[in-house]
């Protein structure tokens, strides 16, 4: 039987970026946490964490420095080994679209 190599493209490319990140969920007690993104698109973003967050769960995600707040699905939660999670954000319901073009820009203007 030959084996056929699937790619999954997305819908939009992500920009690498290290931003804080604040992560408020439910799961049994309300939690709170501060992670850093990984990269992030207008769509969702990896953040890592020092938790697990349960697959399909609904948070809140909050990334300050950009005045973005929005609902989030968790859709994957890797370890990342020494009590490091990489979580995977797909944002539900944002009020306003998160502006990748405008992060990179205000990101790069930040470091020089």
């Amino acid at each position: 039987m030959k084996q056929l190599d699937c790619l999954v493209q997305r819908a939009e490319d992500r920009v690498a970026m290290k931003v804080t990140a604040l992560l408020v969920g439910r799961h049994g007690t309300l939690r709170v946490e501060t992670g850093v993104t990984e990269n992030v698109s207008s769509r969702g973003a990896r953040v890592v964490s020092t938790s697990t967050w349960p697959l399909d769960d609904t948070i809140l995600v909050a990334i300050p420095g950009f005045h973005f707040t929005s609902s989030a699905r968790v859709a994957y939660c890797d370890s990342l080994g020494v009590g490091r999670f990489g979580i995977g954000l797909e944002f539900v319901g944002a009020g306003e679209h998160l502006e990748i073009t405008a992060l990179a820009t205000a990101l790069q203007f930040s470091r020089t």
